[in-house]
C-alpha cells in the first residue's frame, strides 16, 4: 500500500508541477500586457474575473471532449493537468497584473529615455517587478491544486468514469472502500511532501524574490542585485541630485524622443488597424455562411433560455443571487478581518512565521472531499447555524488567496519606513494602519479578487452539498443552491440562465468595485514611494 501511495503522490506532484509551470508562463504574458496596456486591461481582467468564478466542474466538458478525446494515449492526463491549471492560474495572473501596474512611473520614463527594447524592458523592469508577487502566490496556487486534486483526477465522460493514477483519486478510492488506514497514510505522505517542497523550494524562492523590489534603502545583501537596482539607481541619479536645468534637459530629451518616434508609431498603428480590418473581412467571408446557417439555432437557444427564466421567475433568480452575493461579501469581510491581524503578527515575529507557514500550507492543501462532508455533518445536526456553515465552506475554498496575498504585501514594505516606526516607537496599530496597509493594499486587493472568485466557485457546494444520500443545504435561497438543484434535474437552459446572471454580477463588481480599488491602491502606493 505504501508503494502505491508514493507512486500516486509522485504522479500528482508531476501534474501539479506541469500545471504550475504553464500557469506561471501564461500569467506572466497575460498579466504584464494587461498591466501596461489599458485597452488589454479593459477586456482581459473582467474575462479572468468571470472565468475564475466558474466552478471547476464547469471546465469538465472542455477537458473531456477537447483533450481526452483528441489525444488517445495522453488525453486524460492532459485533461487532468488542464483542470489543475484552472485551479492555479487566476491568482498568479492577477498578481502579475498588480506588479506591472505598480511599477513607478519614473522607472518607465527612464526606460523610454534609454530607448530600451521590449526585450530589455521585460528583462530589466517587468520581470523583476512581477517576480516577488508571483512567488508570493505560489503557495496559494499549490494549496488550491491539492484542494481540488480529487476533482482533477477523477474525470467523468458520459456514464463512464476515468480515474488517472494520483493521490487525489487514490484517497477517494480508499474512502469508498472504507480504508481509513490508507486515507491516513496518504494524507501523512502528502503532508511530508508539502513540507519538503515548502522548505526546499518555496522558502528559497521567497528569500530570493526579496532582492527584486522597488525600495529606497536596500539591505546590504540586496544591493548586489544586478537588474532592477541598477535601473532604479538611474532613476535616483536623474530625479534626485540633478538641478532644475538638468531636469529640463531630461524633459526636453524625452520630448525629442517622442517627436522622433511619433510618425513611426502612427504608421505602425495604421498598419495594425489595416491588418485587423483585412483579417476581420476574411473571417466574415469565410464564416459568414456558417454564421447565417446557425442563426436559427442560436435564436432557438436564446428563446429556450428566456423561457427558463420565465419558468423559474426572474424575481426568484434575483432573490437567490442577492442572498449569494451577500454571503460572498460577508465571507470576504470576515476573511479580511481575520487575515490582517494574523499576517501582521506573522510579519512582525519572524520566528512565528517560520514555524506556522509550513503548517498552514499543509492545512490549506487538505483535499476538499475529506473536509466538506465532515463540516456539513456538524451543521446538519443543528449544532451550528447553516448560514455560518455555508460561509465557512466558502472560506475554506478562498481564505488562502487573501492570506498569502496580504503576507506578500506586508513582507515588501520599504525598509526606511520600518526604521522610522522603530525610531518614533509607533504602536502596533499605527504601524499596521500607516505603514503596512498602504503598501499592502494592492496585494490585498489582488487577494480579495481571487478570493471572491474562489467564493463564487465554491458556492455551488457551500449552499447545497450532497453526501451519502443526504443533502446539506441552507434554508434561505441561494444561486449555488439553485444551480445544484438544476444540475440534478439536468435543466441545462435554466443552468445557463443562472450562469449568465452570475456573470453579470461578477462584471459589475469588477467594474464598479475592484477596478476602483486597484486604481486607488496603485495611486496610494506611488505616493508613498
Amino acid at each position: 500500500m505504501l508503494g502505491e501511495i508514493i507512486a500516486a503522490v509522485t504522479l500528482s506532484w508531476a501534474r501539479i508541477t506541469v500545471a504550475l509551470a504553464i500557469s506561471a508562463l501564461a500569467a506572466v504574458i497575460i498579466g504584464i500586457y494587461s498591466g501596461i496596456s489599458r485597452r488589454v486591461d479593459r477586456v482581459v481582467i473582467p474575462v479572468l474575473d468571470i472565468l475564475q468564478s466558474v466552478p471547476i466542474l464547469g471546465f469538465f466538458p472542455v477537458a473531456v471532449y477537447y483533450l481526452a478525446n483528441a489525444v488517445p494515449l495522453l488525453g486524460y492526463e492532459l485533461a487532468s493537468i488542464f483542470l489543475i491549471f484552472t485551479c492555479t492560474f487566476w491568482n498568479l495572473a492577477f498578481s502579475v497584473y498588480e506588479g506591472a501596474r505598480s511599477i513607478p512611473q519614473s522607472l518607465v520614463e527612464v526606460a523610454e529615455l534609454s530607448k530600451l527594447s521590449m526585450r530589455d524592458k521585460l528583462r530589466k523592469i517587468y520581470i523583476p517587478a512581477i517576480f516577488p508577487g508571483l512567488v508570493d502566490q505560489l503557495p496559494a496556487s499549490l494549496a488550491n491544486a491539492f484542494y481540488f486534486l480529487a476533482a482533477s483526477e477523477v474525470i467523468t465522460l458520459g456514464g463512464a468514469q476515468v480515474n488517472v493514477l494520483g493521490i487525489g483519486a487514490l484517497i477517494l478510492k480508499y474512502q469508498e472502500a472504507g480504508n481509513y488506514a490508507g486515507i491516513a497514510l496518504g494524507l501523512v505522505t502528502v503532508a511530508l511532501s508539502i513540507v519538503a517542497v515548502y522548505l526546499l523550494v518555496l522558502l528559497p524562492l521567497i528569500a530570493y524574490s526579496d532582492k527584486y523590489r522597488f525600495d529606497i534603502i536596500q539591505p546590504p545583501e540586496v544591493q548586489r542585485t544586478p537588474l532592477i537596482i541598477g535601473v532604479y539607481t538611474r532613476i535616483k541619479s536623474i530625479h534626485a541630485p540633478l538641478g532644475v536645468k538638468s531636469k529640463r534637459l531630461a524633459g526636453l530629451a524625452h520630448r525629442i524622443n517622442l517627436i522622433q518616434m511619433v510618425n513611426t508609431r502612427y504608421m505602425r498603428s495604421d498598419i495594425r488597424r489595416l491588418l485587423f480590418v483585412i483579417v476581420m473581412i476574411g473571417l466574415l467571408i469565410f464564416l459568414g455562411p456558417r454564421i447565417y446557417a446557425s442563426i436559427d439555432d442560436a435564436w432557438a437557444a436564446v428563446v429556450v433560455v428566456a423561457e427558463a427564466g420565465l419558468r423559474l421567475g426572474l424575481i426568484s433568480v434575483g432573490e437567490a443571487l442577492a442572498y449569494s452575493f451577500l454571503r460572498v461579501l460577508v465571507c470576504l469581510a470576515l476573511m479580511t478581518a481575520l487575515t490582517l491581524p494574523l499576517v501582521f503578527i506573522i510579519t512582525e515575529k519572524p520566528h512565528i512565521k517560520s514555524a506556522l507557514l509550513p503548517a498552514f500550507q499543509i492545512v490549506a492543501a487538505l483535499p476538499s472531499p475529506l473536509i466538506f462532508p465532515l463540516i456539513s455533518r456538524l451543521f446538519e445536526a443543528g449544532a451550528l447555524p447553516r448560514e455560518f456553515g455555508a460561509i465557512l465552506l466558502m472560506a475554506l475554498g478562498s481564505f488562502w488567496y487573501v492570506f498569502y496575498s496580504a503576507l506578500g504585501g506586508f513582507s515588501h514594505v520599504h525598509t526606511e519606513y520600518l526604521e522610522l516606526a522603530k525610531m518614533y516607537n509607533l504602536s502596533s496599530f499605527k504601524r499596521l494602519r500607516y505603514i503596512y496597509l498602504p503598501f499592502a493594499t494592492p496585494s490585498l486587493v489582488t487577494g480579495l479578487i481571487t478570493a471572491s472568485g474562489g467564493a463564487w466557485n465554491t458556492l455551488i457546494i457551500a449552499e447545497r452539498l450532497g453526501q451519502g444520500g443526504r443533502i446539506f443545504e441552507v434554508y434561505s435561497p441561494g444561486l449555488g443552491k439553485l444551480m445544484s438543484t438544476l444540475a440534478e434535474l439536468a435543466d441545462i437552459p435554466a443552468l445557463v440562465l443562472t450562469v449568465i446572471a452570475m456573470t453579470i454580477v461578477v462584471l459589475l463588481v469588477n467594474r464598479l468595485l475592484w477596478r476602483s480599488l486597484y486604481d486607488y491602491s496603485i495611486r496610494a502606493l506611488r505616493i508613498h514611494e
